[in-house]
């Protein structure tokens, strides 16, 4: 299990993690604890995501961030790609635009 801290004591725990090879990215699930706060922003997950993998933050794409109501955890969905070209021919607009 990897691990890394953001912003205000917010922890994201990668749980499990997929190495496509055929569509050249990493599937990542994990969750996000947040004691305190709420739910991290889309950019914060990213940045996290790509400091821990070695990539670019441009390479990173949130499927969702999904909190649990009074449990101050959220899950996510997040694939790393291995270039930009397979993330704009494997991923929807919307997702890419949303950051």
């Amino acid at each position: 299990m990897r691990s890394v801290s953001i912003e205000g004591g917010v922890v994201v725990n990668v749980l499990s993690e997929k190495h496509n090879k055929v569509v050249g990215r990493i599937e990542l699930f994990g969750e996000v604890i947040h004691l305190g706060g709420g739910t991290p922003r889309r950019s914060s997950l990213k940045e996290a995501i790509a400091k821990l993998y070695g990539r670019s933050p441009e390479l990173v794409v949130v499927k969702y961030i999904r909190s649990e109501y009074g449990a101050h955890r959220s899950v996510f969905r997040v694939n790393v790609y291995d270039d930009l070209r397979r993330l704009e021919f494997f991923e929807p607009e919307h997702l890419i635009k949303r950051g």
